[in-house]
């Protein structure tokens, strides 16, 4: 195989652009589904959440099935589909004519995409496994320098174009990543062999469910992204309610998306190198309390500019948990099952994006919208407890290839 770095380097720009093209149109999921008939402000909030559950519901059920794929026809492929099918179904977003066509595209959505696990599962099986942390935490890097940038382009397109054109761009960045990774990365694929029944998925979950250390992961992870989506969703919705000038909301919420992901691009790598060299269960527990305490401030912002703040602290320590905990799942997970368990922690991952908005939303309607920062508070706690109880063992360390 080539250099890993040169694969490495090529697939952070592809998941660069698939990020900034995601984050170009879903901040302002909101003002879409006001453009496309739906006014009154409590179905705003349920059509938001309802929609932003459909996609992880349909990945939650195919995730499992690309990733024994990725490890019987190589992950390479994965990343294409996940990118090239996104791609069709991001565009023909812009086309929606109701609520109800932007449901269905979104359930075929999740069915094809999945670009971040598919590009972890690459990653992590062409690193060296004393890099697996410092690789993942650049990929997660590239998540969110792209959610740091996808913002504020989506909100300029959304106040000059209209938000139809921000699903054009999406399309458009995905369609650029996908050939890019078809073009420049070079995987050696040798498909394993399965003669004593150690690939495919029920082995795989047999893995998972015998390994402390992997199932406490999986869970974590996916009570990680149940937090960060109960209240995530409903933030442009808490920016409006800061912003005295209604044509400054997009640019608002761009701006408070975009110091997010600017903390988290700042900490990923530098967390996942730390978590290499101090322990990935240190490193979970501190980045998990900071995430609780940064969700807090969220809910309790009185002005645009302390939830700008509050959005920066947020992105400092969640963008540590995503590298630490995936580098812990590479290390321990056999390599002949690396896509299959990630495939089950992203359908994990999955229901927790799913649930989230739904949750998030029925909470804003019954309590107001800071009732889901204050969810997501609690749920970032019982994460950290969690971890604390179940990643006792430290990943076993492993010769470079």
């Amino acid at each position: 195989m080539r250099n890993w770095k040169v694969n490495l380097a090529a697939a952070w720009v592809a998941q660069f652009l698939c990020i900034v093209g995601f984050t170009a149109a879903f901040p302002f999921l909101p003002f879409y589904i006001r453009d496309l008939g739906i006014t009154d402000p409590d179905g705003v909030k349920l059509w938001t959440g309802l929609l932003t559950s459909a996609g992880p519901i349909s990945m939650a059920l195919m995730s499992p099935v690309w990733g024994v794929l990725a490890d019987r026809r190589g992950r390479k492929l994965m990343v294409e589909r996940a990118t090239f099918g996104g791609a069709a179904v991001l565009a023909a977003m812009a086309f929606a004519g109701n609520v109800h066509q932007l449901l269905i595209l979104r359930l075929i959505q999740g069915t094809l995409t999945g670009t971040v696990p598919a590009f972890i599962t690459l990653v992590s099986s062409m690193a060296p496994a004393s890099e697996v942390g410092f690789s993942l935490g650049l990929m997660q890097m590239a998540v969110y320098v792209g959610a740091s940038v996808g913002p504020l382009i989506g909100g300029v397109v959304a106040d000059s174009l209209g938000y139809r054109w921000a699903f054009g761009v999406t399309g458009i960045m995905l369609l650029f990543g996908g050939v890019l990774v078809h073009a420049l990365v070079q995987e050696k694929f040798v498909p394993p062999s399965n003669e004593k029944g150690h690939t495919g998925f029920a082995a795989s979950a047999r893995t998972v469910a015998h390994s402390l250390p992997i199932l406490g992961v999986v869970i974590a992870l996916g009570g990680i992204y149940l937090g960060n989506q109960t209240a995530r969703p409903l933030l442009p919705l808490l920016v409006e309610t800061l912003q005295p000038d209604p044509s400054l909301v997009n640019t608002a919420t761009g701006s408070v998306y975009g110091a997010s992901a600017v903390a988290s691009a700042l900490s990923a790598a530098v967390v996942g190198r730390l978590a290499d060299r101090w322990g990935h269960r240190r490193m979970l527990i501190l980045c998990g309390m900071g995430a609780a305490v940064a969700y807090a401030c969220q809910a309790f912002s009185p002005t645009l500019a302390v939830l700008i703040a509050a959005g920066f602290a947020t992105g400092l320590f969640s963008g540590g948990l995503l590298p630490a905990a995936n580098a812990v799942l590479a290390r321990f997970a056999p390599r002949e099952q690396q896509g299959a368990i990630y495939g089950i922690s992203n359908s994990v991952n999955a229901v927790g994006r799913s649930l989230g908005p739904m949750l998030g939303a029925l909470l804003a309607t019954a309590w107001g919208l800071r009732a889901a920062f204050l969810a997501g508070t609690g749920l970032f706690v019982l994460v950290t407890v969690w971890v604390a109880a179940t990643v006792k063992v430290q990943p076993p360390e492993a010769d470079s290839p």
